[in-house]
């Protein structure tokens, strides 16, 4: 058992499933037998990054439960940058452990699916959780038309070409087939007035804020991404620039879901009256559904069943 928390470098490669699966070394990410009973007291409270997230899960687990509903059985979901697994493992949970729904994952950078694969192999009713090593870049390994579902979390930002990265989602996505698309927005009212803000503190404002996520600003105050594959957030968009590119890449958009205006920090819950001031506005966007005030969107799009 690890005493510390250690890198993925550190860990070795060859460790059967069960001591992958036990050996979570303070990650709360890694799909684990130990989360049920650790992962709730591990983090600073988050407040808002925890109904940032939930929104986010939530969302995208009921539009492929309800994508692969509507495809009938057998059925068949793709998860792209898929990290972990977890959102695969919990979607074959949602449904009930089914033996007639496949459910295959792809990640760039390979190390991480060494855990989902070890929950896979090891926890009864997850062996039709299938993990692969792809980058989406040079084209997934799947024939055209395979996937009833596809999910594509927080991973278009990240990429040089997304219009491309569509284009190959589209192919391998069966005719009628839906693709949930997760993803920050570029430039929101709040983003802005953050920005502004802490230009006029000095930094002062980004440094409180990025201190509650533990993470690095470079010289100018900015966050510093540190990704374990591929690029940093290099093709953000608004939201009109969005809709146009899923567009233009063939797809039919069905439903948006506004994520909330903070994605979170724990420096909020530190400080109760900014924090309630927060909430207020977030129920304010909760009833408005502004595109220009949320962090990020949900969307849910649909391929054509016919291309005509």
């Amino acid at each position: 058992m690890c005493e510390t928390k250690a890198s993925d470098a550190d860990r070795p490669l060859n460790d059967p499933p069960l001591t992958v699966l036990l050996q979570r070394c303070g990650d709360p990410h890694l799909p684990s037998l130990e989360n049920r009973v650790a992962y709730q007291w591990e983090p600073e409270a988050d407040l808002l990054g925890y109904r940032n997230g939930r929104r986010k899960d939530s969302t995208i687990l009921q539009w492929l439960a309800e994508g692969v509903e509507q495809a009938g059985r057998p059925a068949s979901v793709l998860d792209v940058g898929c990290a972990y697994g977890n959102l695969l493992l919990m979607l074959n949970a949602k449904l009930g452990i089914p033996d007639d729904v496949q459910m295959h994952g792809v990640e760039l950078h390979a190390e991480s699916l060494r855990y989902a694969r070890a929950f896979a192999a090891l926890v009864p009713g997850y062996s039709n959780c299938h993990y692969y090593a792809a980058d989406l870049t040079n084209g997934l390994p799947f024939p055209d038309s395979t996937f009833d579902c596809v999910n594509m979390g927080d991973v278009i930002e990240h990429l040089p070409d997304p219009s491309a990265a569509l284009r190959e989602i589209r192919r391998v996505l069966k005719p009628g087939g839906i693709l949930v698309l997760t993803t920050p927005l570029r430039d929101s009212l709040f983003k802005k007035a953050a920005s502004f803000l802490n230009r006029l503190s000095g930094g002062r404002l980004f440094r409180a804020y990025y201190s509650g996520k533990a993470t690095e600003l470079d010289a100018g105050g900015k966050p510093i991404m540190n990704v374990k594959a591929g690029h940093d957030h290099i093709s953000e968009m608004n939201w009109r620039e969005l809709r146009a590119t899923v567009t233009s890449a063939g797809f039919v958009f069905e439903d948006a879901v506004l994520l909330p205006v903070m994605s979170g920090s724990s420096w909020f819950d530190r400080h109760p009256f900014l924090l309630s001031f927060l909430l207020f506005l977030e129920a304010v966007h909760d009833r408005l559904q502004r595109p220009g005030w949320a962090h990020g969107v949900c969307m849910k799009l649909r391929r054509p069943r016919s291309d005509g």
